[in-house]
Formats: structure tokens, sequence, C-alpha cells
């Protein structure tokens, strides 16, 4: 059944109850749709005592296309503009796991000599004297390696790395001289973080990559084994080596220093001259896990899809519509498991059959690390709440000021270059993007909605009808508003075939402006003046309806209404005292 909007049911008072009613006998009682009177007889013509129509919600008025991008709010009974964005798919970022691996390595053999305690040393000879000690002390091994600096990586501070390690300290040469070392300390390199080290037995202390031995053997090597879990690139200790990053590679350079020193001789060992602790050492390639530093993962979020805008109704259609919305919103839900955040650009375009109407561009929408975070791109703050990030843009409206057909949001996402953050190599992170339009239908200063509708179907009940020369149909009505827009009412008569009927021939003439509700709850009072004249003979035989549009305005005599969501059942319409009168003859032709 065919909804009756405000205007409809002001039109129908009009024609049903001036053309019908004032064709009847004056003595009979008449029903008028809402409507109960009875016609009396003016001084100067026919004329229905005042009457009122019930109140007209505003669902009665504004007609929505079913399951269309304007829907009725279910909860609050609002309308607003919403629409899913296309489902996107989500991205991995990926920085592939780093190999830094051995490039040379040198062994060396160091000789013991004697140290005096005020730290004087010279070469070993058959005799000791007094308070000196034998020391061995120098590098036995030097070792360098190299990596690939991936582009995604712009600098590093420390990386969690596997590889290990196996030394192996000979005392062949000076277990003869030697029956026990009192201290020897075996130093790495500091940038090195060592883990489940195994001395074969020996008790050991360590500090950072420096393991100190007390009371060793020399009647078996001592064997060293250990992890080496991290590398520290800002270590600024260089004593026993360097970790750097340096055009495009990743370079290491390191030396294994010892430090033996043993206070007693063993009797008859002669010479002590060219005695030497030699080594072995095996210390595989560094694979690189994850890492501290500055990273730029490609985060390839280019194209976040598009919105098909369809089911619009007419009242936010047509040439003079300016879509003007105080507060749509994009609301933007971004799921990202990286430590590492980011920042994404985006250009949104709108369309209609195929030609651009408008680009909004929206900077800065960040992509929060390790959590599920919602942003609103929004014209306006106010009011905008439950958001981990609301970002204003002022342009947003204009992507609908006319209605698209499709709305596109083509990004550039970037990851946070310029501070530290972990980062897991090897592994498949995913970010994903989900969006929807949500645009409130509250006006903007610039909004000019329409709504067209066609009451017809008179011409089989008035075509025996017509008004005498000079004759008219004179309606007043007081229109009573909660409705936040002011509301002007113009109509063109039609005949049975729909063509318009030339003012020459018939006019209908609306007088009057609905003033705006300033919050949606205060009701105004407004007069309106609706008159039907036959401007030529016979021209009422021709009439089968009005073509009518409602205009709802943002500005109006009285100011800006803006920023008030029309709601359905909320805003409504009322006519009081509505007086419809004949002045002139209602000429009936029943032959």
């Amino acid at each position: 059944m065919r909804k009756r909007t405000f205007s409809s049911k002001l039109f129908l008072l009009l024609g049903t109850a001036a053309i019908l009613g004032f064709s009847a006998c004056t003595d009979n009682d008449y029903d008028f749709n809402e409507i109960d009177s009875t016609i009396g007889i003016g001084g100067d013509g026919l004329e229905i005592p005042s009457m009122s129509t019930e109140i007209i919600p505003l669902k009665d008025v504004l007609e929505l296309e079913e399951n269309g991008s304007v829907i009725e709010d279910e909860l609050t009974g609002d309308y607003v503009f919403r629409q899913d964005g296309a489902d996107v798919a989500p991205v991995h970022p990926f920085i592939d796991k780093i190999t830094v691996a051995e490039q040379t390595s040198t062994s060396n053999d160091v000789e013991l000599v004697f140290s005096t305690p005020s730290g004087s040393r010279r070469r070993s000879r058959a005799t000791r004297a007094g308070g000196e000690s034998l020391v061995a002390d120098g590098w036995l091994q030097a070792f360098t390696y190299e990596g690939k600096q991936p582009e995604e990586v712009v600098d590093l501070s420390d990386a969690e790395v596997s590889s290990s390690v196996n030394l192996q300290i000979n005392f062949s040469d000076v277990r003869s001289v030697v029956s026990q070392f009192d201290q020897i300390v075996i130093a790495l390199p500091a940038f090195m973080t060592l883990s489940d080290v195994n001395c074969g037995g020996h008790a050991y202390t360590m500090s950072g990559s420096e393991l100190t031995f007390k009371n060793v053997s020399t009647s078996s090597n001592l064997t060293i084994t250990a992890n080496v879990t991290s590398l520290d690139f800002k270590e600024k200790d260089t004593t026993y080596g360097s970790l750097k990053l340096s055009g495009g590679k990743i370079m290491m350079d390191g030396k294994v220093y010892i430090k033996a020193v043993a206070t007693s001789i063993n009797a008859g060992a002669g010479s002590t001259t060219g005695k030497k602790i030699s080594s072995t050492m095996t210390m595989s390639s560094f694979v690189v896990n994850a890492a501290t530093g500055k990273f730029n993962p490609e985060i390839a979020l280019n194209d976040l899809g598009s919105v098909t805008v369809s089911g619009i109704p007419d009242f936010l259609l047509g040439g003079n519509v300016v879509v003007d919305l105080y507060n749509p919103q994009i609301k933007l839900t971004m799921t990202s498991d990286m430590s590492v955040p980011g920042m994404l650009d985006g250009v949104i375009k709108s369309f209609k059959d195929g030609q651009l109407l408008a680009t909004v561009n929206v900077n800065d929408i960040p992509i929060d690390a390790n959590k599920t975070s919602t942003v609103c791109i929004c014209r306006r703050a106010e009011g905008v709440t439950g958001f981990d990030h609301v970002i204003v843009n002022e342009s947003l409206s204009k992507l609908i000021e006319t209605i698209p057909d499709n709305i596109t949001f083509s990004a550039n996402a970037t990851a946070d270059s310029k501070n530290d953050y972990r980062f897991e190599l090897g592994r498949n992170y995913t970010v994903q993007p989900v969006y929807k339009v949500d645009a409130p239908i509250a006006f903007g200063e610039n909004a000019n909605i329409e709504y067209r509708d066609t009451l017809d179907g008179w011409n089989d009940d008035i075509e025996d009808f017509e008004l005498a020369e000079g004759s008219y149909i004179n309606l007043d009505a007081s229109i009573k508003s909660c409705v936040p827009a002011y509301m002007s009412i113009t109509a063109v008569p039609v005949d049975a075939d729909g063509n318009a009927i030339s003012s020459d021939e018939l006019s209908v003439e609306v007088e009057g402006t609905v003033e705006a509700s300033k919050d949606g709850v205060t009701e105004t009072v407004s007069p309106v003046n609706i008159k039907i004249s036959q401007n030529k003979r016979g021209a009422m035989k021709k009439l089968d309806g009005i073509v009518f549009v409602v205009s709802g305005k943002a500005n109006g005599a009285s100011g800006a209404v803006t920023g008030i969501t029309l709601n359905a059942q909320k805003h409504s319409l009322k006519v009081d005292e509505i007086k419809i009168k004949l002045v002139g003859k209602l000429i009936g032709n029943f032959n």
C-alpha cells in the first residue's frame, strides 16, 4: 500500500475536500482520510470548517529504498548513509632472516713470558728472577664475518642471533714447564652475548663476554663451548672487535684474547723460551632471528577497495540536491600484529557515471603496533567518542555532496622507520584494515534535499467539473514542525499522461515556508497558503493529479540549523487549522 507523505496528505485534502466535497449535498457528513468535518456555506463561497491532520512522523514523509545505502538506524531511528567498504585482503610485511657468515679466520700462538710485579716483561730464559710470573698475554684467534643488510633494515641496535662457538686451548707445548695456571682469562668481543657456556667441568666466572678460570691444570686442554645469542651494534668497547652497518653490509671483526698467569714453574723444567699456548676455534654463521632497530618493511596496502552506493532515496537525488552533511564519517578498524607501528596516507575519490566528483586526501592514519585499533575520519571531532584515533578532515562531505555511484580508497602505508622497535625476521606479520562509511543525515550549512512525489488518478472523479471564470480553490493551514530543516513546497498540475499542464490553463500556487525547529524538539508554527486557479475554460477537466516538490534546507530566514540528525520518529509535522474555501463557482456537467 502506498505511503501518504506530508505533501500527499495536504493535496489529498485539497483535491478530495474541495473538488469532490463541493460537488455533493451540503447537508451530508464527510470522511476525508483522517478528517471528520461538515460542509458549510460561507458568505462568499463554500467553505469547509477548520480541521487538522494527525501528527505525521518523518518516516511517513521520507521514503527509503529497501536494502539501500540510506537506512533508518534500528536502535535510534536516525537516518544514516551507511555502507560497508569492500573486503580488503590482509597484507603480510616480511623481512627475511639475515645470515652473517665467516669471511676470514686466523690463529695465533701466544708465547709465555716472564712478568714482574711492576708489569715489566722479558722473554723467558732458563732462570726465573724472584717475584716473577710466567704470563701468556695476546690474541689466539682473529676473524671477520659479513652479511647483507636488507633494504628494509634501516639501522640496528641489537640482534637476536643463533650461533655457536667452540674454542679449544692447547697446553701441550707449555705443560712441561707449567703444571697449573693460577688464572686464565679468555675474552671475546664485547658486542657478543654468550649463553649455555660449557667448560668441561672447569669452574669459571663470567662478566659480559669475558670468562675467568682459577687453578687450571695443563694436563689436559681447555675446551669452551657456548652459544652466541645476541649482538650489540651500539657497544662502545672495541678492545676485542667491532660490529657495524656499512655500505649495505653487516660487518664484524673480532679477536679472542687470552691472559694466562702461572706463579709456579715445574722443577727442572729448563728453559721456557718459545713455549706457547695454541688454539683452534670454530664459530658458525650468525643467523639473525629478530632485532631491535629501525625498520621499513613493505606494507602493501595500496588499494582499500571501493564502496558501491545503491538504493539511494529520491530525496537525496536530483539536480538541486546538495548533500552537505554535518559530520560524515569513515570508520576504520586496523589490525596489526607487528611491533612496528606505521602510518597510512589515503586518497578517497567519489565517482558518478564514470566521472570524478571529488577527491579528498586523508593523511597520517595511524597503524598501531600489536593491536586492533579504531580510527574515525570525520568532518568534525565534536561528539565523536570511543575511537583510538580521531582524524578531522573538513572536506570529507564533498565526497557525497552529489551522491556518487561508488567511492574508492587508495592508500600508501609505511612503517615508522625513525624509531627503534623489535622485529622478528622471517615472520609473516599481518596487517588488515576494515572500513565503512557512516554518515548521519544531519545538515551542513549548504544542505538542500528534495522530495518529489505525484498524487494522481483524479481525472475519473473530476472530469465532469470545472471552475467558473474567476473562481479558485483556496487552502490555508498552519503547519507545526519539529523537523530541523526549512521546508518549501512547489507544485505542478499534470494530465492523465503525466504531462505538466501549462500555468496559462491551470495554476497551483503555494505561499509560505515551514520554519525549521532549532533543536528538533521545539515546535515551530508556519502559515501556508495553496491556491488552485483555472485560467482557461475547461482546463480543470484535464487535471489528473499534482507533482509536488518539497525542498528541505539548512539555511533560512532565521539562520542555519545544522548538526541535528533527521529522525524517523522524533521529527514530525502536523497540519492544523486547515480551511478550504471555494471562491466563485464549481460547475458540474452530468449530461
